[in-house]
Formats: structure tokens, sequence, C-alpha cells
């Protein structure tokens, strides 16, 4: 029985959720309280990223954000923030499986819907979109609704 409770004592090292105190976009790191340590502050921790060699995905928590952090075991020294999850404060803004959503902290939101092809950009307050150094292209499609041209990347049926 001994042996058990110190698996999960060690889980509750390695694995643990804390608020954010502070962000550094320099460097993509942040702090982090753990009020189940008498709010014990993080060294700067590392951000987990989806991309960071030649496809690179930027996003940083904010302050107040509730995270979830993974740590070595061998003390709280190295650490990474792994990300955070909905609860009952931070609510899912939307219930679709078929759409992926980036919902910004002024009420802006992203949208696609894999399912009806909609991509969906909507701003709360009157906004801008730029796009530097390119063309906009609208393809017509054939009769078969397929586009006229085929990328290299589209694999065939």
């Amino acid at each position: 029985m001994q042996k058990g409770i110190g698996l999960v004592m060690d889980m509750k090292n390695i694995l643990r959720v804390g608020i954010v105190s502070s962000v550094d976009e320099r460097d993509a790191t942040a702090r982090v309280v753990f009020g189940d340590r008498e709010d014990v502050v993080s060294y700067k921790m590392d951000i987990l990223s989806r991309g960071s060699f030649l496809l690179k995905d930027y996003w940083l928590p904010d302050v107040n954000e509730q995270v979830w952090c993974l740590f070595l075991p061998t003390g709280n020294a190295d650490g990474i923030i792994l990300g955070s999850t909905y609860n009952q404060e931070d609510l899912v803004p939307i219930k679709n499986k078929n759409k992926r959503h980036i919902r910004f902290g002024d009420g802006t939101f992203i949208d696609y819907d894999r399912e009806t092809h909609t991509l969906t950009v909507d701003f709360l307050h009157p906004g801008k979109i730029v796009f530097n150094n390119t063309n906009i292209i609208n393809n017509q499609t054939t009769q078969r609704g397929e586009p006229e041209w085929r990328s290299s990347e589209v694999l065939e049926k």
C-alpha cells in the first residue's frame, strides 16, 4: 500500500495545475503560481508548441489562465507548460466536432467548418485583414465542382 501512495505523491509532483502569473513573449516562457503549494511561483517555463522548426505555431497563455504543467521527477526547476483546458469558468466556445475555432480576447473569431467548407472571420469591433506581398486569387470551378488547377499536394483518389 505504501508503494501506491508514493506513486500518487510522485504524480502530484510531476503533473500540476496552476495559474499563469507572467508571460515573456521574447522567449515564449511563462511563470506559474501553484495554489496547492502555498502560492509557490515556478521558474520560467517553456510552453509546449505544435511546431517550432520549419512549421511554427505561436501561442502564449494569458496571465491568470489556468494551465497544466509537466515537471521532471528531479524537482520543480525543470518543467514545461502543456496547455490549458476548459473548465467551469472558462467554457467551451462552440460545440461542433467539425469546426476549428479560434476566439480572441476582444471577441473576434476565426472558424473553419470542414463539413460545409466555410471559413468565417468575424470581427466584434471594426477590424481589417492585411495581406502582404501576395495576390488574391479566386479560382473558378469546373462543372464537376473541382478546381481548374491541381495542386501537387492533392492526392489522387
